[in-house]
């Protein structure tokens, strides 16, 4: 294979050029989803050759498909973060993951919906396989830990700084039904009120405040029926 040019007009060098693609293909998905990326127009903005999507990533689909595991796994690097650097209470902990997740949705509806309903990002089933299926499985499990740290932070009463695995001795086994019961109630709850939903697309872009009202009302509920499920584990 011949290697594309080591430089665009725009000064993008050739070991950038990955990178960039990456990044601007992620924001354009963010906001816009699959069919808004138009990839010659955005080579052409970066003037870089259409040739370096194929050189460094096989083609369109495969690049949309990189870059919404690459957002994703910023996504919760950021929210463990958040999660890990909130020491107050346990509560506030556990809130401040809601609100990050919420806020993260509404400013990423195109990749949220992709990455709920992978039929979007690869029709056919024949990108998501291999090398991005384990990839993403390792994501999912760090934001399953993440939570977990949560769930767990709530049980006993104090904040947990670091992601809880199964012989993590703050865990308990019914840990996981409950981190399951949590991720997917946060998931639909984020996607329904903030993301690319047809029947709620309003909702953040038109009424924050009460977007904002909706989102504590269901962490508050949430964080009750977690409270009320410890109680049998007693």
């Amino acid at each position: 294979m011949v290697k594309p040019s080591t430089e665009g007009g725009n000064g993008i060098r050739y070991g950038d050029a990955r990178q960039v693609l990456l990044d601007t293909v992620g924001a354009q998905l963010a906001i816009h989803g699959p069919r808004a990326v138009v990839l010659a127009d955005i080579c052409q903005e970066l003037d870089l050759s259409p040739a370096l999507v194929n050189y460094h990533f096989g083609g369109r689909d495969r690049l949309l498909a990189e870059a919404v595991v690459h957002e994703h796994a910023k996504l919760v690097q950021e929210m463990n973060a958040v999660t890990f650097a909130t020491t107050t209470s346990a509560e506030d902990q556990f809130r401040a993951r809601f609100r990050f997740r919420f806020d993260w949705t509404t400013s990423h509806p195109g990749i949220d919906s992709m990455l709920n309903y992978t039929h979007v990002l690869d029709p056919v089933g024949e990108i998501l396989t291999q090398e991005f299926e384990a990839r993403a499985s390792e994501i999912t499990i760090s934001d399953m830990a993440g939570l977990a740290a949560t769930v767990a932070a709530l049980y006993h009463g104090h904040p947990i700084d670091h992601e809880l695995t199964a012989d993590d001795p703050l865990s308990r086994p019914e840990f996981a039904d409950l981190t399951a019961f949590v991720a997917l109630s946060a998931l639909g709850a984020a996607t329904f009120l903030t993301g690319n939903h047809p029947g709620s697309a309003s909702l953040s872009a038109k009424y924050p405040a009460l977007l904002a009202s909706l989102r504590d009302d269901f962490t508050t509920r949430v964080i009750e029926h977690l409270r009320f499920e410890f109680t049998k584990l007693d």
